[in-house]
């Protein structure tokens, strides 16, 4: 199996993205897993009422369809990476392709706080994907990642 871990692309007048990305050697590829409810922290930053509300609704619904979802990705990642890149929000992204890799680890404000940090791929073509560090996903486990992919990743 593909090594993995979790990114969120921040929206600025759209919802976030929540994104699985896969070591697919000569490439990574981002597959969205979900959108604005994708951690479990961000209920206990939310207002009272919000958060109890949120709490509930992810215990009796998100959770379970989030991991079906999840595991229907991960069968079709080693079956067949191909068919998910004809979704609308998924891509990939070839190696070569990353000039450089800049990791903040300073929450953002916004995800009120909630998050480990950022990521900025700067890519050859001038272009720059931004990604959020969920909570549940350790900087180490970043760094390990692209690492892996003989990428370096700078502290800014």
């Amino acid at each position: 199996m593909q090594s993995a871990i979790h990114l969120l692309a921040p929206g600025k007048l759209t919802p976030d993205k929540y994104y699985k990305v896969y070591s697919t050697d000569p490439s990574l590829l981002f597959v969205k897993i979900g959108g604005q409810f994708y951690d479990e922290k961000t209920d206990d930053e939310a207002p009272f009422v919000l958060g109890i509300a949120m709490m509930v609704l992810r215990k009796l619904f998100f959770n379970k369809r989030k991991e079906q979802h999840e595991a229907s990705v991960d069968r079709l990642v080693s079956e067949n990476p191909q068919e998910l890149l004809s979704k609308k929000n998924n891509f990939n992204l070839d190696l070569t392709a990353i000039q450089k890799i800049e990791m903040n680890t300073k929450s953002t404000f916004h995800t009120n706080g909630t998050d480990r940090g950022t990521l900025v791929l700067h890519l050859e073509d001038g272009t720059k994907r931004k990604f959020t560090i969920p909570s549940f996903v350790s900087t180490k486990a970043v760094m390990h990642f692209f690492e892996s992919q003989e990428l370096a990743v700078e502290i800014v």
